[in-house]
């Protein structure tokens, strides 16, 4: 087939290296972002809710950014899971619709 991308070694190579790259600089935002949140001079609460956050709000992003920060640590080595976890759970309450 001619039309689209074309399928051979070179797109592949391309693609999969992408999708890596793209997963480790993810969980490498993440783990610089909830640094960020953990810096009470930057980001307290206080500031937070006048940004707008409610306290149920600023508990579901710390939450979230806490269990994506866990899922960098696991991926990474510095960390082990010993039982199942919904790592997405909170997280999937701050992309609105988007899937």
């Amino acid at each position: 087939m001619s039309a689209g991308y074309p399928v051979d070694k070179t797109s592949l190579d391309n693609r999969m290296g992408a999708l890596v790259m793209g997963v480790r600089k993810a969980l490498q935002d993440v783990v610089a972002f909830k640094a960020l949140l953990d810096d009470t001079t930057v980001l307290p609460d206080a500031t937070l809710t006048t940004l707008g956050y409610g306290a149920g709000d600023i508990t579901t992003l710390r939450a979230a950014f806490t269990d994506l920060k866990k899922l960098s640590d696991i991926a990474n080595n510095a960390a082990t899971q010993s039982a199942t976890n919904d790592f997405w759970f909170n997280a999937k309450h701050l992309t609105g619709i988007a899937i």
